[in-house]
């Protein structure tokens, strides 16, 4: 048998040495183009099937927030009386809040023709002001009879809006019955499917995933409960009308990140305006309520909520446009947790692991992925 040669690399120039060093695989242009457009044509036919992509995904963000209480019930009862006791609580959450807020979205139209004179008083309050800056006062639409009428309007379009939520509610609970159904068998079926290496990895992903997302929404509801209870009880006390639809729509648009609360702050405090002939009250009411949330969302939240997020602001804020333009107002309210998934998965696959470092708040690098059992580093 012949000796083996040894080459000492270290003693060959520079450019003599790729001759003797194998090619490392490089990522061609080819490749980076198929996957780009490949995403394109991914994210295009997704965004045409949004009226079934839209209700799949909140199956699934339910199914994974439900899926405790589930484990839990089915301790004390069998798996069967477990799903159909948890489907029955998502399912009168989802349809309870709709019709609680279509209820007194209709007292609000009921009672909107009474505050036509003092929208008259201040369209000629308003007008008074426009002629003394030199503005012409045509060019403002302020009549009190069209202001009312298009508020109406608006009333009314939310009231359809509501029933087309409640109609894709209730296609959203039968998807959540097949997938909490098949919870227990899920996690036999990826082990068969993946090999061990993979499932780990597979599970300890969704396993993270479902744990900050739980800790996220159980947090942001508990503060939403706290600020709507807060600014219902503020606006009723100042004796601002509607105070029960100040306090859902507080709960529901907190969930909005950065916007919500700023959003749920300016109804009430119109309203002040309308409702009381001196402003000191809708004053009250604004600095008011910006305590309430900021105290509440700014100083204390933040400290429940830790470093579930880990996201950028200016990635939360991107988000925010990106679900909404393509998921709507439910879009806006998962945005989220839908990024907060993203970065997840990311994290756990080692070609898109940069892709997790730009989402993250903070430049850690990411962690190398475990080598599958038996393979030798080279």
């Amino acid at each position: 048998m012949p000796p083996q040669v040894v080459i000492d690399k270290a003693r060959f120039p520079v450019h003599l040495r790729a001759v003797t060093e194998p090619r490392r695989p490089e990522r061609t242009t080819l490749t980076v183009s198929v996957v780009v457009i490949t995403v394109i044509l991914v994210g295009a036919m997704l965004y045409l099937m949004r009226p079934v992509v839209l209700p799949v995904v909140l199956a699934l963000f339910l199914a994974s927030l439900a899926r405790p209480l589930q484990v839990r019930l089915q301790r004390w009862m069998p798996s069967g009386l477990a799903l159909v006791g948890t489907v029955f609580i998502v399912g009168a959450i989802l349809i309870a809040l709709p019709l609680l807020f279509t209820a007194n979205l209709q007292v609000v139209i009921s009672k909107l023709p009474e505050y036509g004179p003092r929208f008259a008083s201040l369209a000629a309050e308003v007008e008074r002001v426009l002629r003394d800056a030199g503005l012409d006062p045509k060019i403002f639409d302020l009549s009190s009879d069209k202001t009312v009428e298009s508020l109406v309007g608006i009333a009314t379009d939310s009231l359809q809006g509501l029933a087309s939520f409640v109609g894709t509610a209730l296609l959203v609970i039968f998807l959540l019955i097949f997938v909490l159904a098949e919870a227990n068998i899920i996690k036999d079926k990826l082990a068969v499917a993946l090999k061990p290496d993979n499932h780990a990895a597979v599970m300890s992903s969704f396993a993270s995933m479902q744990e900050r997302i739980q800790r996220y929404v159980v947090t942001k509801t508990l503060f939403s409960a706290l600020n709507s209870i807060a600014a219902g009880i503020f606006t009723a006390s100042l004796g601002i009308d509607f105070p029960l639809l100040w306090t859902l729509l507080t709960f529901i648009l907190y969930f909005i990140p950065t916007f919500g609360t700023l959003i749920a702050t300016l109804p009430p405090v119109l309203l002040a305006f309308v409702q009381f002939d001196s402003p000191t009250t809708a004053v009250v009411a604004l600095i008011g309520l910006i305590v309430i949330f900021n105290l509440l969302g700014n100083v204390l939240e933040p400290r429940f909520l830790g470093k579930t997020l880990s996201l950028s602001p200016l990635v939360v804020f991107v988000s925010l446009m990106f679900w909404g333009w393509y998921f709507g107002v439910i879009g806006v309210i998962l945005s989220v947790p839908l990024t907060v998934g993203i970065g997840i998965v990311c994290q756990h696959i080692e070609p898109l692991q940069p892709i997790a470092v730009l989402l993250s708040d903070k430049p850690r690098p990411p962690k190398p992925a475990k080598r599958p059992a038996g393979e030798r580093a080279r």
